[in-house]
């Protein structure tokens, strides 16, 4: 019997979302992602305080689980408190069903199809999780793309800047902090190879990659994190210096150019030929 797998996904606020529309267009490209994995046995967590309407198309399915988010809508800050709330909701969930591999992923980003095949086979027994440390940067208003590291912006492997990019093995009835809540132990995903290597612990490098959709508007780093500006500075090199996506690109996250050809609010497509 395979380990569960879930997908955990934060989504803002309709009330406090600068640009609705965009924020449900988006939600979609992701969940096509997700349901594109050559290994489709998953679990969709969406914490949220409103039913957004692409989710109507998966009501009924038993692989997608909505948990309401029943605290008043406030603006995005700093820290992101809105979004390490819903993320809790989402892990009491996992932790309720007896654990198994939990993904946090954003509203925003795409997942290669074959991430869930890796990251079963590379997690072993002995192993806590696994980080991403490929993946490309996909501005949204340019269509332009640059794999990491991103020189002159971002000199780093993809996990030390895009927070969906670990996965960890919950283990609810674990005495020890490590295997019963893996992300409390390990901090921010951008520390987690350094945090284990502390704890004494393995995680695996899973080889697969992610993309991380930059210049959307609706990104909490490029907007409201404290390190705003330097995120942006990363949107401008992929302007300046990224490739055309190509629909080589995209299919590997099990997305087509018809799925990027409308976009919402008549902004222009991703995909360029």
């Amino acid at each position: 019997m395979k380990e569960p797998f879930f997908f955990g996904i934060p989504l803002i606020a309709r009330a406090v979302a600068g640009d609705w529309p965009i924020v449900e267009h988006l939600l979609g490209l992701t969940l096509r992602s997700v349901l594109a994995q050559s290994d489709s046995d998953v679990r969709v967590l969406l914490a949220a305080h409103d039913v957004p309407e692409v989710w109507l198309a998966v009501i009924g399915d038993p692989r997608f689980t909505f948990l309401p988010a029943d605290w008043v809508p406030e603006p995005p800050t700093g820290a992101n408190d809105d979004g390490g709330r819903k993320k809790w909701l989402i892990k009491q969930q996992v932790r309720d069903e007896g654990g198994g591999l939990l993904m946090y992923l954003d509203a925003d980003n795409w997942v290669a199809s074959d991430l869930v095949r890796c990251a079963r086979a590379a997690i072993g027994p002995e192993t806590f999780g696994a980080v991403i440390s490929a993946g490309h940067a996909i501005d949204y208003q340019s269509g332009r793309t640059l794999p990491f590291p991103i020189g002159g912006g971002f000199d780093e492997q993809f996990h030390q800047l895009c927070g969906s990019s670990t996965v960890a093995r919950v283990m609810p009835e674990a005495e020890d902090l490590i295997r019963s809540d893996p992300h409390a132990a390990l901090g921010s995903h951008h520390e987690w190879l350094q945090a284990a290597a502390r704890h004494g612990v393995a995680l695996a490098l899973l080889d697969t990659v992610d993309a991380y959709l930059i210049g959307t508007g609706t990104n909490h780093s490029e907007r409201e994190s404290p390190v705003a500006w330097w995120r942006r500075k990363i949107t401008d090199e992929v302007r300046r210096r990224g490739q055309p996506l190509t629909a080589s690109l995209v299919r590997r996250f099990g997305l087509d150019a018809d799925m990027l050809s409308v976009t919402a609010g008549g902004r222009a497509t991703l995909l360029r030929e």
